[in-house]
């Protein structure tokens, strides 16, 4: 599907990364949680497309 969201995930520095995607691409944004650990995820409707929200999660104490 030619995503380069796990780049994204795994390189930045960023608490949030947001994205708009084809709603056909929602597995592929799904599958990143499993492959790149220690974010959130929140998908919303947005005209059309999806708004894919990651955030960073709290280090664990």
């Amino acid at each position: 599907m030619g995503l380069e969201i796990g780049w994204y995930l795994r390189l930045s520095r960023a608490r949030e990364l947001e994205f708009l995607v084809a709603p056909k691409a929602r597995p592929v944004l799904e599958d990143q949680l499993l492959t790149v650990s220690g974010w959130s995820l929140d998908v919303a409707e947005a005209e059309g497309f999806l708004r894919a929200v990651y955030r960073r999660l709290a280090p664990a104490k």
